[in-house]
């Protein structure tokens, strides 16, 4: 009896730890194809951004993909990629007051690539998944930045 016991918390665990690794590697990221073209999803990113109050982009998008290619480095699946520092200065200094560790978070990074094939993605760190992992002040922050991330989604790329 105990050993069945046993046995049934131990498969219930490793099926949990299974589960737990399967949602890491495949919900990091956000991702969201757009329905616009490459120049045009930036440009509506860096509108809505722009746009919302007390919202902003604290460092000049980088052009990812220019920089290696101008390293001699070869692409075989996009054909240009953008990174973006999203930042909410008030979220931020919470983030930073709550614990300054977590600095490494800031600001939030999204990426608009095109693949060869002409399609184009916005990618970001999955801010809802990680904030279900936090309570408190963290926790909080990180929720409200999700809203507000899908709220951009919609503005920018969303079908």
């Amino acid at each position: 009896m105990v050993l069945t016991i046993l046995l049934t918390a131990l498969f219930t665990a490793i099926v949990l730890i299974v589960l737990f690794a399967y949602l890491i590697r495949t919900k990091t990221m956000s991702i969201t194809e757009s329905r616009y073209g490459f120049e045009e999803t930036c440009s509506r990113l860096e509108e809505v951004v722009k746009q919302t109050d007390g919202w902003g982009l604290p460092i000049e998008p980088w052009d990812f993909y220019q920089f290696l290619t101008n390293k001699d480095f070869e692409f075989h699946t996009i054909k240009n990629c953008k990174i973006y520092f999203v930042c909410n200065p008030t979220n931020a200094n919470k983030i930073v007051n709550f614990n300054p560790i977590w600095t490494g978070l800031l600001p939030c990074s999204w990426a608009v690539y095109e693949l060869k094939n002409g399609k184009v993605y916005v990618s970001k760190l999955n801010i809802s998944l990680m904030s279900k992992f936090f309570s408190g002040v963290l926790g909080n922050v990180m929720s409200n930045v999700a809203l507000k991330n899908e709220e951009f989604l919609k503005s920018i790329a969303a079908k």
